[in-house]
């Protein structure tokens, strides 16, 4: 009985991995642009170390997240992946060395824009969302089409009845 739990598990692992494989390998690619910074000679070509990090943390990761989750509403994908981008451009400023930096300080407006634009972004998803969960009839379907997974969804709707319950109770109804 334990060993086939123990198999039933490990399937379910490997299963989420081959889905999610884009967060399994985020890890290594942290560590080798870690490398990267460790092993480039800076002071000798800095343009080159930077527009590499750059190229990696802002076209190559990104796409391959898209790669990873081509599946997804696109909607919901074009945000994470914007947001991917921001963060590709603040990874970056980690990585590059202050004296090496000539492009990501030219970035820096780059990044709050577009961080702008996603908060923008999500407070309408926000709002969406709630419409969703407190309409007239809160639906886990619709909530898994904008891009939700389906026990969040499912959590979502278990939080809302709470609150529902709540206010009724409150009002003396």
């Amino acid at each position: 009985m334990v060993r086939q739990t123990g198999k039933r598990t490990m399937n379910r692992i490997a299963g989420w991995g081959q889905h999610h494989w884009f967060f399994l390998l985020l890890p290594f690619w942290l560590v080798a642009a870690l490398g990267f910074r460790a092993t480039h000679p800076w002071s000798e070509q800095p343009a080159l170390g930077e527009a590499a990090t750059l190229f990696d943390w802002c076209v190559f990761v990104p796409a391959l997240y898209v790669l990873c989750y081509r599946t997804m509403p696109r909607r919901a994908l074009m945000l994470r992946t914007l947001a991917l981008v921001c963060s590709g451009i603040w990874i970056a400023g980690k990585i590059v060395p202050a004296a090496a930096e000539s492009v990501l300080t030219d970035l820096g407006w780059l990044r709050s824009a577009g961080i702008t634009v996603l908060v923008l972004f999500e407070g309408l998803a926000l709002v969406a969302m709630l419409r969703v969960i407190f309409g007239a009839a809160p639906n886990a379907a619709e909530l898994e089409r904008q891009g939700i997974p389906p026990l969040i969804a499912r959590m979502m709707l278990a939080e809302a009845r709470f609150w529902r319950w709540l206010w009724t109770r409150l009002r003396g109804r």
